[in-house]
């Protein structure tokens, strides 16, 4: 039986195994070529050979790692959804797949990190209670930073999108402000969930491809299941199950695509609760977390800290940056945002916590 190490979710309640699309599409690919396996849910890369989830193993040793490297090795395994397609069908599953995680990741990230609504009321909480204090006050934003970065670096998303304009007094107040105290504040930018946004016109030329291809199949590329539909499952799972305040994306899909909401439909009743084999325990999350960031920090500072000789505003920078910690922790209390968690004989559900350094592989799995 081989076992799959997969990012945890917060949406079990609505059948979902994971957040990451990459770990839901092999875990759809697995389903759906009957293969034998067990889920385990981890809270750092540390078992991956390459800091990349997920990873599938059998027994003790580590098979491979990443999306793509699982599949070709399942297929050598005798697990090919792909051994009834031809060289040109073949040539079409990789465009859409490319095409899938170029398009539909956007507007996936914007729709969850970037509409304000969203983040605040659905998402983070939600991350927050998966990762566990004390990640519980990082990791969230880090995810947001993430999404936002990647998005103005591809064009998407820039000033004239956003819904409060920037002004220059602005800027230059905010770089004055302790960036711990600008994350309880969620910054100064704000967005909304705009159906008319060019992130949505993207996500449709996408959607409408994929509708068309579909046209009224069972699947993809006929009766059977293949490497396509599992990817495909794994991205519009995402936008259609979970609940957020502001849901354009969904509702795109729902009104304008209904072959793709059952097909999603139609997979998910397929995708039956995986047996789950022992999950990272808190201390063990911890203890990872703890073991990479001394790694960083040895790479980062291989003799010693400056001293305040050297540094003359050392002294200055750790008092802004104690008092700024200060006001994030009491905004925090008084928010509930935060909350210590309690002792319990039985815990009622396992807390995950991830590496902050890893949680960049999130949703951008591209494997070569």
């Amino acid at each position: 039986m081989y076992s799959l190490h997969s990012w945890g979710s917060p949406f079990t309640a609505k059948g979902l195994y994971s957040f990451d699309p990459s770990c839901i599409s092999i875990q759809a690919y697995l389903q759906l070529s009957k293969a034998e396996w067990q889920l385990h849910s981890v809270s750092s890369t540390s078992i991956s050979p390459n800091n990349c989830l997920p990873v599938l193993t059998c027994g003790q040793a580590v098979v491979e790692s990443g999306f793509w490297r699982i599949v070709a090795f399942l297929k050598s395994e005798g697990y090919d959804l792909n051994a009834d397609l031809d060289e040109e069908q073949l040539s079409q599953s990789t465009a859409y797949i490319s095409m899938v995680q170029d398009s539909l990741v956007d507007a996936l990230l914007f729709s969850w990190y970037l509409v304000s609504e969203n983040f605040a009321e659905a998402i983070r909480p939600r991350l927050a209670k998966l990762f566990g204090f004390p990640l519980s006050l990082i990791i969230p934003t880090q995810l947001r930073d993430y999404a936002e970065h990647r998005l103005e670096s591809r064009g998407i998303l820039g000033k004239a999108n956003d819904t409060l304009e920037t002004k220059p007094e602005s800027a230059s107040l905010r770089s004055k402000i302790p960036r711990i105290y600008l994350l309880a504040k969620d910054g100064f930018k704000s967005h909304e969930d705009k159906s008319a946004h060019p992130i949505y016109a993207q996500a449709k030329r996408c959607l409408d491809a994929l509708s068309t291809k579909l046209s009224k199949k069972e699947y993809f590329f006929g009766s059977k299941p293949t490497t396509l539909d599992a990817v495909v499952y794994g991205y519009l799972s995402l936008i259609l199950y979970p609940d957020l305040p502001q849901s354009t994306l969904k509702s795109m899909v729902a009104r304008d695509y209904p072959n793709l909401l059952e097909f999603c439909d139609r997979i998910h009743a397929q995708m039956e609760a995986p047996s789950t084999g022992p999950k990272e325990n808190w201390a063990a999350g911890v203890g990872a977390m703890v073991k990479q960031s001394a790694s960083q920090l040895t790479s980062m500072w291989p003799f010693s800290l400056p001293s305040s000789q050297e540094d003359p505003e050392l002294v200055s920078k750790i008092i802004s940056v104690s008092g700024a910690l200060g006001v994030f922790f009491g905004y925090a209390i008084y928010k509930g945002l935060l909350s210590m968690p309690g002792l319990r004989a039985k815990p009622s559900a396992p807390q995950v916590v991830i590496s902050s350094g890893d949680v960049l592989s999130v949703i951008k799995d591209r494997a070569t």
